[in-house]
């Protein structure tokens, strides 16, 4: 066969197969999805952090709502496990392993679910066409994964120690000599790049390195993001930057702590928690309906219950009504998922090794 005839018949198989494959996709319901989750059993399998979700208390409200809403039993054997970036890689191994998941369902960032679509690593799903309550919008990765909270980064400091005319109202108010003698040998820095790295996106690498270096020389010591209590105590008056900074703050408030966070940029850096569920999964069609659950707004109003976390594209949520009423913008997702899916090559490398070398002086 004459090598155009050859190349053409492979467009029309390859043209043919994603049809089929699209018309399979779009034909699935809620119902056959129901059906089929009815035949995976009784378990979901999670792995995740321990207060992941509320903790195991907050699971078993979720267990509760989710046979509610969808008339199946589901019990969440739910697990304590390393860091998201451990999970994503043991993820990743077992699926090009071959073997099922450990995890039924995967919850992290842009950063971790970059990794996990260049693997081909997903199920995909047409999520907003078997499940009503759920837009394209919310797909972050097309088809692969969902948002279930938006994490805002921010600066968060003390009220009681920091007074009202030194706030800092960004992330460069930290290194302004006018101000900066207020927190100077007392502030917290996380121990992460990432943060770092991503600034580069609105300032460049030379701007990004030199403020690291003026934080750094500020700093007191390092605060990973769920050491927030040390700020709230007073150990430290002030930390640059904490992912999830607006939870912190609501999630201490109500219970009398001066906790206050200020976004560091605007629009802000934010970190897009999603769900997806691996191409390995043990119970694919219980995981599918499971993470259309936590963005249905029974599953969001048990998230702001344990955890002070929303999306912000689910209407009436706390984040939603925080960024509407304070017209706060958010950085657009697809910019830092670009950023993730190019930055851990080349020179994308290498800034960040840069940056990490800053960080430990």
């Amino acid at each position: 066969m004459p090598p155009y005839k050859t190349a053409l018949v492979a467009l029309t198989l390859g043209a043919a197969f994603f049809a089929a494959q699209h018309v399979s996709i779009a034909a699935e319901s809620l119902e056959q999805v129901t059906a089929a989750a009815k035949k995976d059993g009784e378990e979901l399998i999670f792995v995740a952090g321990s207060q992941t979700f509320g903790g195991r208390k907050g699971m078993n409200e979720i267990e509760g709502a989710f046979q509610k809403k969808f008339g199946l039993k589901l019990r969440i054997n739910f697990a304590a496990g390393p860091d998201m970036n451990a999970r994503a890689a043991r993820l990743i191994t077992e699926f090009k392993a071959g073997r099922k998941s450990s995890s039924d369902f995967f919850l992290g960032s842009q950063s971790h679910f970059a990794l996990l679509h260049k693997e081909n690593a997903l199920e995909t799903v047409n999520w907003s066409g078997i499940f009503p309550w759920l837009t394209k919008e919310m797909e972050l990765f097309a088809g692969q994964t969902v948002l279930v909270y938006t994490s805002p980064n921010g600066i968060i400091y003390n009220s009681s120690l920091i007074p009202k005319d030194k706030v800092p109202k960004n992330y460069l108010d930290l290194v302004d000599p006018r101000l900066s003698p207020t927190w100077a040998g007392k502030m917290a820095i996380p121990p992460y790049v990432a943060w770092l790295a991503e600034l580069s996106l609105v300032w460049g690498p030379e701007k990004v390195k030199d403020f690291a270096r003026k934080v750094v020389a500020l700093s007191a010591g390092r605060l990973r993001y769920n050491e927030e209590e040390r700020v709230v105590s007073g150990e430290f008056p002030i930390m640059a930057n904490i992912g999830g900074a607006l939870e912190h703050m609501w999630d201490w408030q109500p219970k009398g702590a001066p906790l206050v966070a200020v976004p560091g940029l605007n629009p802000i850096n934010t970190d897009y928690f999603q769900l997806g569920v691996p191409k390995n999964s043990a119970h694919p069609n219980l995981a599918k309906l499971f993470v259309a659950f936590m963005i249905s707004k029974e599953g969001q109003a048990l998230l702001q219950k344990n955890e002070s976390r929303s999306s912000h594209l689910v209407e009436g949520t706390m984040m939603a009504k925080y960024l509407r009423d304070n017209r706060v913008a958010l950085q657009e997702p697809k910019q830092s998922i670009d950023y993730y899916l190019k930055s851990e090559t080349g020179e994308g490398l290498k800034f960040k090794e840069e940056l990490a070398n800053i960080l430990k002086q």
